[in-house]
């Protein structure tokens, strides 16, 4: 036998497996809803949902906190930048200083340096008159032999004075003046 459409009717036990299978498909599509609609099946809804919502936040919340970091860090490094430029026109400014008390400090010492100089001089010049005013004629034309004999020559020019010393303080001690 055929339907309508010229396809074969099943026979009775076709018939039965066919109802068999619809009723099983029936009953686990009953049972899901029956799960969706069940106390059950709306907390795993809403659990889900809680945890879609949690997630998106979490995310949200931690692009936040990254971009604050970032603008921190930011922040940070500008005020480091800041910090290191003012030590630097700091250390500038005192080397400046210090190379303006150096330099008068150098231009002063070389004033006394001068000044001690034209006191030595002067002070060698006056001990030198004296020296030829109380040295005797003799004494005199013998020196300005022995100079023009040692004038080239250091060595012998250091022991020619040592000798003129103990010459000179052998007569002090002679004289009773040391």
């Amino acid at each position: 036998m055929t339907d309508r459409n010229d396809r074969p009717v099943p026979g009775a036990d076709g018939l039965r497996a066919r109802v068999g299978e619809a009723r099983d498909a029936l009953g686990r599509t009953a049972e899901e809803f029956a799960g969706e609609a069940g106390p059950g099946g709306r907390a795993r809804e809403k659990a889900a949902e809680l945890k879609d919502r949690a997630g998106e936040r979490t995310t949200e919340a931690k692009d936040r906190v990254q971009e604050r970091a970032e603008e921190a860090k930011d922040r940070a490094q500008e005020k480091t930048a800041e910090v290191r430029d003012r030590a630097q026109e700091k250390a500038a400014e005192l080397k400046d200083r210090t190379r303006e008390k150096t330099a008068g400090a150098g231009d002063r010492a070389q004033e006394a340096a001068g000044e001690a100089r034209t006191r030595i001089a002067g002070a060698a010049r006056a001990l030198g008159e004296k020296v030829q005013d109380r040295t005797p004629e003799p004494v005199r034309e013998g020196t300005g032999r022995a100079v023009e004999a040692v004038r080239g020559r250091p060595g012998v020019f250091l022991a020619a004075g040592a000798a003129v010393l103990v010459g000179v303080l052998v007569t002090r001690r002679r004289r009773g003046r040391c």
